[in-house]
């Protein structure tokens, strides 16, 4: 079986980079210079044509480009492949540790620290509002923070749909972090409703008493999110 996993990117494929397909990234990264098929399949104990299926792939994913190498022979010169700027920093990522990090100080350096964290939210919610653009078939401001939450994977689900008074979160994208520190992870998540809701991009027209109150825990598995205030 093939070991790409392929589906609709932004512009691009998204490929699988477990197994050999990593190491083949891997090799042309390290190597620092234009590679060939053969030297790849001598480094790495790989069939060239094993290698050539996945430099197809990497190519096709926007993380690896060819070109051409005259070989000082006669015939055509021979392909060879460097890293793009986005194959050159794709590698492990631990995202999760370093909010850890940065959730665990904010809980500690106050003895106050949920509305420093909703102040966080705050600006954070801001700052995607502002980089977020509205579908041209605008929607309502309810809906606009439904695909916002949609986008940031907190798999959102608004009731009743078209003039929502909740919004149930099926999934917590922090989910780790709340084990530990709720109050604070909650209340980053509260700041985050705050700027996103009061953003002219997003709700040009927000009245002082509209609002989203985030209820932690609603149900099994899901928190909520309850429109006040006109939505």
């Amino acid at each position: 079986m093939p070991e790409e996993s392929s589906q609709a990117g932004i512009g691009r494929t998204t490929t699988d980079l477990s197994g050999r397909r990593g190491r083949v990234l891997s090799a042309i990264r390290a190597t620092g210079a234009p590679v060939s098929i053969e030297s790849l399949a001598a480094e790495l104990d790989l069939h060239p044509n094993t290698v050539r299926f996945h430099t197809s792939a990497l190519e096709e994913a926007g993380l690896i480009e060819q070109g051409r190498e005259q070989t000082g022979n006669k015939g055509r010169p021979r392909a060879v492949f460097v890293p793009t700027t986005e194959g050159a920093r794709t590698g492990a990522r631990n995202y999760q540790l370093l909010a850890a990090v940065l959730v665990d100080h904010l809980a500690q350096m106050s003895p106050e620290p949920l509305p420093l964290a909703r102040s966080a939210g705050r600006s954070w919610g801001e700052a995607l509002a502002t980089t977020y653009a509205p579908t041209r078939r605008r929607r309502s401001p309810a809906g606009e923070v439904v695909a916002l939450l949609e986008e940031m994977g907190f798999e959102p689900e608004a009731k009743p749909k078209r003039q929502p008074k909740q919004i149930e979160l099926h999934n917590c994208p922090f989910r780790e972090l709340v084990d530990e520190h709720q109050p604070v992870v909650c209340a980053i998540h509260q700041g985050l409703l705050d700027g996103i809701w009061g953003a002219d991009v997003i709700n040009p027209e927000v009245g002082q008493d509209a609002g989203l109150r985030l209820q932690p825990f609603a149900g099994p598995g899901v928190c909520a999110i309850h429109m006040t205030g006109g939505s």
